[in-house]
């Protein structure tokens, strides 16, 4: 994984997800305890420090991402704008609305730092990202192959290759 030079600064993407704008909270922004909005294995979100509103691979949909330390997502929504997102994170969190920063980020940097973060994670025959496939299966631990190469490699054999769902 990269390494961050300040632990607050968000990655240029979260879950393969362009970062558009990010929040850190601090103690003086509100909790709606009893929010009844989002849910994590059961149990209603609680505080988390950063929100982080990213571009999801479907165009028409961004995603609002709820960040623990180091950025990691425990909960996400997906909405149909910037704002639908916003107005949904200060349903939660009072006052997060002025903690918005526009990120910056192009698509050239988000790549790089995939290709970075992925380094280790690539098949061995196409060379896509684990993010960029359905399924990436693992040999020797040297090798690994996506799920994309095995269906052509099946069928190059003559066989129908399953379809996933």
């Amino acid at each position: 994984m990269p390494k961050k030079s300040n632990p607050s600064s968000p990655p240029p993407a979260i879950a393969s997800d362009r970062l558009l704008h990010y929040a850190i909270l601090d103690k003086s922004v509100g909790f709606s305890a009893g929010h009844g909005l989002l849910f994590v294995d059961g149990e209603e979100l609680g505080r988390v420090p950063y929100l982080a509103i990213c571009q999801a691979r479907n165009p028409s949909e961004v995603v609002l991402y709820f960040c623990e330390k180091g950025w990691n997502s425990v909960a996400v929504s997906v909405h149909d704008s910037v704002a639908s997102a916003k107005r949904k994170a200060e349903r939660i969190y009072p006052g997060s609305t002025t903690r918005w920063k526009e990120a910056h980020i192009s698509e050239e940097a988000v790549a790089r730092y995939l290709d970075n973060f992925y380094k280790d994670f690539r098949c061995s025959f196409c060379g896509k990202r684990g993010d960029q496939v359905g399924q990436m299966f693992e040999g020797n631990g040297e090798a690994q192959i996506c799920d994309e190469c095995v269906n052509e490699f099946y069928s190059g054999l003559g066989n129908t290759a399953p379809q996933s769902d």
